[in-house]
C-alpha cells in the first residue's frame, strides 16, 4: 500500500488491485453456500443474426413449358419435370415416350427441390430421375427471364402463360 500525499490515505497499486479483483471473481463463483436455484439465470443476449427467411420462390411458382417439355414449380421450391425423349415405347426401352390415341406421354421425368433464391436465379437439385442423360440428377440452376417469361435450365427454355411464340420452341 502507499499513502496518498494530498489528501493522507493509504491508496493500493496496481496489483493488489488485480489480485483483489481476481479474488473476488473466484469466490463469486465458488465461495457462495446458496443453492443454484437460489440465482437466477441470466438471460441470453440476443443473436445478432436473426434467423434466415425461407426463400422466396415467387418468379418460379406456377406451370412453365415448351415443345416437348412440362415442368411446375410449387411455392414451397419442390418441382416436377416432364421431357420427351423423342423414343417411342413400342420401340425402345424405358425411359421412352407413349403414343395412346394420339395423346403422347413425356417418358423422361424427375423431380427435386430449390433452395436459395438470389434475385431471378435459383439453385437447387434434382433428387429423382427416369432419364439421366435429358434430366439428370444433380444440382441445377432456374434463370428466370422476365422480358421473355421464360425459364431455363439445363439447356432447355421453359415458358409461362406470357411468353411469345418461339421463345420455347
Amino acid at each position: 500500500m502507499e499513502t496518498d500525499r494530498t489528501f493522507g490515505r493509504r491508496t493500493r497499486t496496481t496489483p493488489e488491485v488485480f489480485t483483489a479483483v481476481v479474488m473476488l471473481a473466484v469466490c463469486t463463483v465458488g465461495c457462495d453456500s446458496a443453492s443454484p436455484a437460489q440465482h437466477p439465470a441470466a438471460a441470453p443476449k440476443p443473436s445478432s443474426s436473426a434467423p434466415a427467411s425461407p426463400p422466396d420462390f415467387t418468379l418460379f411458382v406456377g406451370d412453365w413449358g415448351g415443345h416437348g417439355n412440362h415442368m411446375t414449380v410449387k411455392a414451397d421450391g419442390s418441382f416436377t419435370m416432364v421431357r420427351r425423349t423423342y423414343q417411342w415405347c413400342d420401340e425402345n426401352p424405358q425411359p421412352c415416350d407413349a403414343n395412346s390415341g394420339g395423346q403422347i406421354t413425356d417418358g423422361a421425368q424427375a423431380s427435386g427441390r430449390l433452395g436459395t433464391v438470389s434475385g431471378t436465379v435459383a439453385t437447387g437439385v434434382i433428387t429423382a430421375t427416369h432419364d439421366g442423360p435429358l434430366l439428370p440428377a444433380g444440382p441445377l440452376t432456374f434463370t428466370f427471364d422476365s422480358a421473355n417469361d421464360a425459364i431455363t435450365a439445363l439447356h432447355i427454355s421453359w415458358c409461362g402463360a406470357k411468353a411469345a411464340v418461339g421463345v420455347c420452341y
